[in-house]
């Protein structure tokens, strides 16, 4: 009874709660939870997931060209003028030569010395009554101008080579006659271009030029390009041109080429492969001098006698080799170990063909391909001396275009 009584006495409220009974609901109830969730979790995701989504894509930014009329401030009209047909008249210009003396009038005495007057006496009309004073001692020799029909003489009218190199010509020239070598005067040196035609080699032109200028007295200068069927081709001296492939002229370059043989020019056709016999370069710079010349393109050797020759430089055995000769070295090893080294030439061209018009050498063909030596930097002296021969030579000949500019002009009083 003690026993009882003592347990009971200190049982709370708490021990009336089955605590079997409520772990079994708890787990019913968290498990009726957890379904509910994954259950509403499920049904969210799957309505994304099969719902269809629309992206909506931003409009970019347009920008719109507005093109407005343009406003006239003026009324817009036509004017048609009638032009007056040009009329080419030859004007006949009449100089009269002048017939001016000079005689001394009188000699006037004052405290700073003698003094000789002098006056003019003329037949062209001219009322001149001025008096010239001159003072005594000095030597002064008054002569008339030079007559209209005669050359013009540099001494008298205070001018040299330089002067005359403004543009207008293209070379001229003086040479002593007693001295081949004693030669001053300026050249533009130029190359010839077509329609299909390029030269080949474009350095060679340049150092010939240096080589004119290093040997001789010429200032020489390299020509912009000038073509073929240009008017400007009847200015220029010497000409020169170095292909390495095939070129055909148009009509109308070769008629101009052809004239401008015929009327003083001169030109030096060189061919850039001159190892390929009857090559394409070789058979275009004959058709070309053909085309131009006709049935007068006769092609013979030049001589070594030929002035060419001796213009400036001495060849007496002739044009020296160019790129025409073109040595290889072959090594063969034998079977016992033996090396027997061979060498091999192309065949040597011994001269240059030229075309003669009226005693005039008018073109130079050369199948020797100096150009490909000019344009080394090294070992191609000899064929620069043969260049600035050709030079010399198409500038001092009879008949040559620098010549008949140089016969306007004397260089003797």
């Amino acid at each position: 009874m003690a026993r009882r009584h003592v347990s009971e006495r200190f049982r709370g409220a708490s021990d009336a709660i089955d605590m079997e009974k409520l772990e079994r609901e708890s787990q019913k109830l968290l498990f009726l939870g957890l379904v509910v969730a994954v259950s509403f979790h499920a049904a969210i995701g799957s309505y994304f997931m099969f719902k269809r989504t629309e992206v909506k894509v931003v409009k970019p930014p347009t920008m719109e060209l507005v093109i407005r009329r343009p406003r006239m401030t003026k009324p817009f009209e036509f004017k048609k003028k009638r032009i007056k047909q040009r009329e080419y008249k030859k004007k006949e210009i009449v100089q009269r030569k002048p017939t001016a003396e000079i005689k001394t009038k009188s000699v006037q005495q004052n405290i700073l010395g003698s003094v000789a007057s002098y006056e003019f006496s003329t037949q062209m009309e001219i009322d001149s009554s001025a008096n010239v004073f001159i003072a005594e001692g000095l030597d002064i020799e008054m002569t008339a101008s030079r007559e209209p029909e005669k050359q013009i003489s540099m001494k008298e009218e205070m001018i040299s080579l330089d002067d005359l190199d403004t543009g207008q010509y293209k070379a001229m020239i003086i040479q002593d006659p007693n001295d081949k070598q004693s030669v001053k005067g300026f050249i533009y040196i130029a190359t010839l271009w077509g329609a299909q035609l390029e030269p080949a080699y474009k350095r060679a032109v340049i150092h010939l030029s240096d080589a004119v200028n290093r040997y001789t007295n010429i200032r020489s200068k390299v020509d912009k390009h000038l073509f073929v069927d240009s008017r400007k081709l009847f200015d220029t001296p010497f000409v020169f041109l170095c292909v390495d492939k095939q070129f055909e002229l148009t009509g109308i370059e070769a008629r101009n080429f052809g004239e401008y043989l015929r009327k003083g020019g001169f030109a030096v056709l060189d061919n850039g492969k001159p190892t390929n016999e009857y090559g394409a370069a070789e058979a275009s710079l004959r058709q070309m001098l053909r085309d131009g010349l006709g049935n007068d393109a006769k092609f013979l050797p030049i001589p070594n006698t030929h002035p060419l020759y001796h213009s400036f430089f001495d060849f007496n055995d002739g044009p020296p080799n160019g790129s025409e000769i073109n040595v290889s070295q072959v090594t063969t090893i034998l079977n016992l170990g033996e090396t027997y080294n061979r060498t091999t030439m192309s065949k040597q061209v011994l001269y240059l063909e030229g075309i003669t018009l009226s005693d005039r050498l008018v073109a130079i063909y050369s199948n020797k391909g100096y150009a490909v030596k000019w344009a080394d930097i090294s070992n191609n002296e000899p064929q620069l001396r043969i260049g600035v021969n050709m030079v010399v030579f198409a500038l001092t000949q009879e008949g040559s275009i620098a010549q008949q500019k140089m016969d306007l002009y004397s260089t003797v009083q």
